[in-house]
């Protein structure tokens, strides 16, 4: 169940507390919260690339227990629809910098247990590059999902690589 996605922040007045409130509801009814956090293109000119997932992130785990099984979903605002994703770089920055506040807010176990995604103009092109970084497990695709053959593409490379 996807909780914090941007556009229900921007769209829908979602805040951060009401996304914590979300997670812990997901998690109480046996769903497992796919939590997703982001800066904008002014957050990143302002505060650089992990403060505001970073602090997303804080404050929904704040009443979530250490044992919880949740998902990471790290999606750059600016990136989202735009085709202009972060470098596989950036987006390995923002994920190492989301594992260590697991390793506080959870465990060092949690934190290795979590899967953090990355979405954000993810496309057959581009996402060898962000699963060949140690903290980004996986892809959130967003709209090429509904282009067949794109999404055809990224699934065929998954199943070429195990994932």
């Amino acid at each position: 169940m996807l909780i914090g996605h941007s556009e229900r922040r921007i769209h829908h007045g979602e805040t951060d507390e009401i996304v914590g409130a979300k997670v812990v509801a997901a998690l109480r009814h046996g769903l497992i919260p796919v939590i997703c956090v982001g800066e904008t293109a002014e957050d990143l000119e302002e505060f650089g690339p992990s403060k505001v997932p970073v602090a997303q992130l804080r404050t929904a785990l704040t009443a979530v227990p250490k044992d919880a099984e949740i998902v990471v979903a790290y999606e750059p605002v600016w990136a989202i629809g735009s085709g202009q994703a972060a470098t596989p770089e950036q987006a390995q920055q923002v994920a190492a910098a989301l594992r260590a506040h697991l390793t506080e807010a959870l465990s060092p176990e949690g934190a290795d247990a979590t899967r953090i995604l990355y979405g954000g103009s993810v496309k057959a092109g581009n996402i060898a590059g962000f699963l060949r970084e140690q903290d980004v497990d996986g892809a959130l695709v967003g709209g090429a999902s509904l282009d067949l053959k794109e999404f055809s593409s990224i699934a065929r490379f998954l199943k070429h690589v195990g994932a």
